[in-house]
């Protein structure tokens, strides 16, 4: 197994360790593996057979600032994280006290439950399972998953994702041989979108893109917003008109220039104010995807290189926005869809000997 580091807390050492015997190890239902996808807003967990099937799932839990709001103490803050994570899955591991718990998320940061090194670029995803950091706690080790780190003149930083990419692959190819594959770029939008270039399962860099944070900050906290009206569905046309206006823009001027007209063209009565919000997530997304998709990490990093295959996996409306932007520059983008992480954290799990492969005609 796996060298794993421990973060500085003592286990309750009262809890006694089952026997290989016990009727509630794992196997008795199927219960492999307790699986926490724990961000900065929200957790989820989710209770995993051998195949990563999922059995049940917790009721959904606090994300990594709701649990540390007001407390000032690293001992406040664990005793917070435990009683979040007992919440969330006590009674499975009530009745299966034998079954490893594996995080992945902002859980792993500063913040959060234990400081978890990140990993330097570039990365097999596949040798994350060798830097697992174990939490103690009375129900047993929680293993965590690191972030990633490009070290760079303007670091990159990510956690949760790299799991995320892992399912995204494993999704999209599964055990397939990808030594011919010409590259991927897996594309994850959200708050802050993370364009990621990956060769097989190896990490080569990615950039973090806030469209999401600014998007919201410029239509509900900018002039843009005066003239605009919340519309009551979206409005895919005043969209694509707002990614076709950035793609056709002056290069000079960039978004900051091209924004301005989603005040003009509502005051010269060229747009109306149900469409100022729609046509202003075309201008933001079509800039970021004109950007990207010519820049090295849709390209490849090399002239007259064959481009990289591009992934989508996110909400699926967001999704649908940046397909239909990466339409219009002649770039196809499927969505993975699924729950992804479910698939990374199983994947992680099994490399790093917490979870035994189903037995052949099990799975």
């Amino acid at each position: 197994m796996p060298q794993l580091s421990s973060a500085p807390s003592a286990p309750d050492s009262s809890a006694p360790a089952p026997s290989a015997s016990d009727p509630s190890a794992p196997g008795t239902d199927g219960s492999r593996l307790v699986a926490l996808d724990w961000g900065t807003t929200s957790a989820r967990a989710y209770l995993l057979d051998s195949a990563g099937t999922v059995l049940d799932t917790a009721p959904a839990g606090r994300g990594v600032l709701a649990v540390t709001d007001g407390l000032t103490t690293d001992q406040e803050r664990r005793a917070a994280f435990e009683e979040e994570f007992e919440r969330m899955c006590g009674r499975w591991l009530e009745a299966h006290p034998s079954v490893p718990v594996l995080a992945s998320g902002m859980v792993g940061s500063n913040p959060g439950w234990a400081d978890v090194p990140y990993q330097r670029l570039p990365q097999d995803l596949g040798t994350l399972a060798g830097a697992l950091t174990e939490i103690p706690t009375r129900r047993g080790p929680v293993h965590v998953v690191p972030g990633l780190l490009a070290d760079g003149v303007l670091p990159q930083v990510m956690r949760g994702e790299e799991t995320q990419i892992l399912g995204v692959l494993e999704s999209a190819h599964g055990d397939a041989d990808t030594g011919e594959r010409r590259g991927t770029v897996v594309v994850l939008p959200g708050t802050h979108t993370k364009w990621v270039r990956v060769e097989e399962r190896r990490v080569l860099d990615f950039l973090t893109v806030m469209t999401g944070e600014v998007y919201g900050l410029v239509t509900r906290h900018s002039i843009l917003g005066r003239l605009a009206r919340r519309p009551d569905a979206p409005d895919l046309e005043a969209f694509d008109r707002g990614v076709r206006t950035s793609l056709g823009a002056d290069p000079d001027g960039g978004i900051l220039a091209t924004l301005f007209s989603a005040r003009t063209l509502p005051l010269t009565g060229r747009l109306a104010a149900e469409q100022v919000d729609d046509y202003v997530s075309g201008l933001m997304i079509g800039a970021e995807v004109a950007s990207c998709v010519r820049g090295r990490l849709a390209s490849g990093g090399s002239p007259g290189a064959r481009p990289p295959e591009v992934l989508l996996c996110g909400e699926p409306e967001l999704c649908r926005r940046y397909q239909r932007a990466l339409h219009q520059l002649g770039v196809d983008a499927p969505v993975v869809g699924g729950d992804v992480v479910t698939h990374g954290l199983r994947s992680i799990a099994l490399a790093a000997g917490l979870l035994d492969p189903p037995a052949k005609g099990t799975a």
